[in-house]
């Protein structure tokens, strides 16, 4: 048993993509043979907050526009449900917040991660159970599986969800704060995470990458404009000879690696690393 909602575009042709999910995974196809987009949403959970974000996903078409917008299962869905860790004496309830109907003593919270009695709970907007932890309430994780036509664009916002892209794409924007993006080829590629890194193998127009904690690689760089900066991370680009104009490749702690790039008008920068 599981948990899905599927939408098909009414409108043949390449599709605008706007998808905005909390956590989970993304699983985008370029498939140059279909006429027509294809989302599915969809958790192995038959209950409890996971499941009811993906009935309460929201589908709006218009034209070639599609949005899609799937609900943050972490705030306890359309029911209120939550998700409860025991840990000896003290019971900790997540759903909206962090509700303690025991002691708050030697509870962590960074950057979403929670640690209950030095016990990782919660990890990458997922509740997870350690030896000695009992949790209770919604499992499962969304997944988001989208087939596209040729020509498509995409539009990625999300907290916790790792994207995956399969083929070329018109445009890529993708924001996250804790997620990775992996692509083949786009046109134009703007990319935005805290916690995450940036791998595309191709990029034909138009680079902005930007990362706080993780790497930074395009395989085969031929736009007009590019940039890609990472506060802790390497950065690696490979220039081909259709490129043209201005690059820049920065970061505080990491290795900058530029190829093929000498005719390109060429801005690196490290603090701690190697640029070569």
């Amino acid at each position: 048993m599981s948990t899905e909602k599927i939408h098909v575009m009414t409108t043949a042709g390449a599709v605008e993509l706007d998808l905005s999910v909390s956590n989970g995974a993304v699983n985008v196809t370029v498939d140059p043979n279909a006429v027509h987009g294809r989302v599915r949403v969809h958790t192995a959970a038959t209950e409890g907050p996971v499941a009811d974000a993906v009935n309460d996903t929201k589908f709006t078409e218009q034209g070639g526009q599609l949005t899609v917008s799937v609900p943050d299962d972490l705030v306890g869905g359309s029911s209120g449900g939550s998700t409860t860790a025991q840990i000896g004496g003290s019971t900790f309830s997540f759903g909206g917040g962090v509700v303690n109907t025991g002691s708050m003593t030697g509870v962590t919270i960074s950057d979403g991660d929670i640690w209950i009695g030095g016990q990782h709970i919660v990890a990458g907007g997922q509740v997870i159970a350690q030896q000695g932890a009992s949790v209770g309430g919604a499992t499962g994780t969304i997944t988001v599986d989208v087939v596209l036509p040729a020509a498509s664009s995409l539009i990625l916002s999300t907290k916790n969800a790792q994207a995956t892209v399969r083929g070329d794409l018109e445009s890529i924007r993708f924001d996250a704060r804790n997620g990775s993006l992996q692509a083949g080829g786009v046109k134009v590629l703007e990319a935005e995470t805290h916690n995450g890194s940036v791998l595309v193998d191709t990029v034909h127009e138009e680079l902005e990458a930007t990362t706080h904690n993780g790497s930074i690689t395009i395989g085969a760089y031929s736009g007009r404009r590019g940039s890609a900066r990472t506060h802790n991370g390497d950065v690696t680009i490979s220039a081909t000879p259709a490129s043209t104009g201005k690059l820049a490749a920065r970061t505080h702690n990491g290795n900058i690696r530029v190829r093929g790039a000498g005719h390109l008008d060429v801005k690196t920068a490290t603090h701690n690393g190697r640029v070569w």
